[in-house]
C-alpha cells in the first residue's frame, strides 16, 4: 500500500518512462522530467543492472546530457544493496529518485521489503517525485506486471503479476514492446485485477501522475489507458492456459502528447 501522506505535504510526483532509446530526442524528454523539481536537483539513479551496467552508463550519459550536475548512480547487485547506509543517505537527500531496470522482477526482488522500499514509499508521501524508466515504470506500482506474452489477444496466463515497490494501488503499467504487443498482456492482467486501470507507454513517453491523481501525458508517443470499472463479463477463471479470455465492455482511451486524465473520475479532462 501507498504510505501514508506526511502532515500538511502533498504526494510527491509518480512518472512512468517507456523504454527510452538513444537518440537525441530522449534528453529533451529527460530535461523535462528534471525541469520538475528545479534548478540542479539532487537526482539518484538506482538500478538493477542484469549483467553488465552499460545500459546505466548510457542512461547516466543522457540524464547528464539532460543538465543533471548532481547525480549519484547506484547499481544494486544483492539485496543487502538496498540496506547500505550511503544508499538511503543519499534518497533521504534527494530531490528525485529514478528507478532503472531491463527487467521488472529483478528490480522487485532486490528492493521488495527492504529499508529503500520503505524509504521510498515515505519520501513519495513527504512530496519527493519518483520516477520509473523502462521496467523500473512497471515496479512503481503496487500490483506489478512482473510478464507476459506478446500479442492483442488476451489468454490465461499471458500475464504474470506480482508485488511492486506500492507507490501506487490505482494502475498497472506496461511500458514494454508495441501497442499491440502490450493489449492482451494489460487486459489479461485486469481479467485478474479489475480495480486497476491499465496503462500502455509507448517509448519516448512519459506517464506523470500528479498530487491530485490526475495523470499527464508528454513524449513523441502514446499512452493507452484501459479502464476495466464497467467490466461486464470474463470468462478467465473457467478457462485452460493458454485459451483466449472473453472479455466485455471495457473503455479503452488512446492518449497523446498533452493529454490529461483523472484516475479519481476515469476520465479525459482538458
Amino acid at each position: 500500500m501507498p504510505a501514508k501522506l506526511a502532515p500538511e505535504r502533498n504526494r510527491g510526483s509518480i512518472i512512468a518512462c517507456g523504454e527510452l532509446p538513444s537518440n537525441q530526442r530522449t534528453p529533451q524528454l529527460l530535461a523535462r522530467i528534471i525541469g520538475m523539481v528545479g534548478d540542479s536537483p539532487r537526482l539518484v539513479l538506482v538500478s538493477a543492472p542484469d549483467q553488465s551496467d552499460d545500459d546505466d552508463i548510457e542512461l547516466e550519459a543522457m540524464l547528464t546530457a539532460a543538465g543533471s550536475s548532481q547525480l549519484h548512480r547506484h547499481a544494486l547487485t544483492s539485496r543487502a544493496s538496498a540496506e547500505q547506509r550511503q544508499l538511503l543517505d543519499l534518497v533521504e537527500q534527494a530531490d528525485m529518485v529514478i528507478l532503472y531496470a531491463e527487467q521488472p522482477l529483478r528490480l522487485s526482488t532486490l528492493i521488495g521489503g527492504t529499508t529503500l522500499a520503505r524509504l521510498l514509499r515515505k519520501r513519495n508521501a513527504a512530496s519527493m517525485p519518483v520516477c520509473g524508466i523502462g521496467a523500473g515504470a512497471a515496479v512503481l506500482c503496487e500490483h506489478m506486471l512482473a510478464s507476459g506474452t506478446q500479442g492483442p489477444t488476451p489468454r490465461v496466463g499471458s500475464a504474470s503479476l506480482a508485488p511492486g515497490l506500492g507507490l501506487t494501488n490505482r494502475v498497472l503499467i506496461d511500458q514494454g514492446g508495441h501497442a499491440s504487443d502490450r493489449l492482451g498482456r494489460l487486459l489479461a492482467a485486469l481479467a485478474l485485477n479489475p480495480f486497476a486501470l491499465g496503462v500502455g507507454i509507448d517509448a519516448s513517453t512519459v506517464a506523470i501522475i500528479g498530487p491530485d491523481n490526475v495523470m499527464e501525458v508528454i513524449g513523441s508517443g502514446g499512452v493507452t489507458m484501459i479502464d476495466p470499472s464497467e467490466m461486464a463479463d470474463s470468462n478467465a477463471a473457467e478457462l485452460e492456459p493458454g485459451a483466449p479470455i472473453r472479455i466485455t465492455n471495457m473503455r479503452l482511451h488512446s492518449l497523446t502528447g498533452g493529454a490529461r486524465y483523472d484516475l479519481d473520475f476515469r476520465r479525459a479532462i482538458d
